[in-house]
C-alpha cells in the first residue's frame, strides 16, 4: 500500500515539475517558447500577414510593360508541416493575370520559404488582400484560415 502511494506521489511530482518548467520557459522567452519561436525578422513595411502558423512577406515591383509584379515570400511558423494550403490573392479587388488563384501548395515543411510571383495590371494604390486556408498535423487533423489586407511598398532594387 505504501509503495503504490509513493509511486503515485512521485508521478504527480514529475508532472507538476514538467508543467512548471514549461510555464517558466514560456515566461522567460516572452511567451514565444511554443508558438512563434521560429518567426522571421521582417521589416514592418513588408509584413503582409502575421499569424501563429503562417507569415507572409510582400512587396510590389513595377515592370517595364506597365504591369506590376507582386512578390510574396511564405514562412511556416507552425510546429509541424502545413498541408493543403490554398492562397487567394487580390490586388485592389482584382485577381492576378498569372498564375490563376487560388494557389495551392500540397505540403509546406517548416524550413522551406517558397516565393510566389504574381502578375497584375497597373493599379494606383497597391492594396493587397491575402487569404490563406491550411491544414496541419500528421493526419491533417487541424485547420486554420487567416486573412489580411495591406498596402504594399515597392520592392528594393536588385543590381
Amino acid at each position: 500500500m505504501r509503495t503504490s502511494v509513493f509511486i503515485w506521489v512521485a508521478m504527480l511530482l514529475i508532472v507538476v515539475l514538467f508543467t512548471a518548467s514549461l510555464v517558466v520557459a514560456y515566461q522567460v522567452t516572452g511567451g514565444g517558447a511554443v508558438t512563434g519561436a521560429n518567426k522571421p525578422a521582417i521589416p514592418p513595411e513588408r509584413l503582409v500577414l502575421n499569424s501563429a502558423d503562417v507569415v507572409v512577406e510582400g512587396c510590389v515591383a513595377p515592370l517595364s510593360s506597365g504591369e506590376q509584379e507582386v512578390r510574396l515570400k511564405l514562412y511556416n511558423t507552425a510546429l509541424t508541416a502545413l498541408r493543403e494550403i490554398e492562397m487567394t490573392v487580390l490586388l485592389d479587388g482584382k485577381p492576378p493575370k498569372a498564375p490563376k488563384v487560388p494557389i495551392t501548395i500540397r505540403r509546406f515543411p517548416r524550413h522551406v520559404q517558397p516565393e510566389v510571383h504574381l502578375l497584375f495590371d497597373k493599379t494606383r494604390q497597391p492594396n493587397l488582400y491575402v487569404r490563406v486556408r491550411y491544414q496541419w498535423g500528421l493526419l491533417a487533423t487541424g485547420a486554420g484560415v487567416v486573412e489580411a489586407t495591406k498596402t504594399l511598398t515597392r520592392c528594393p532594387e536588385t543590381p
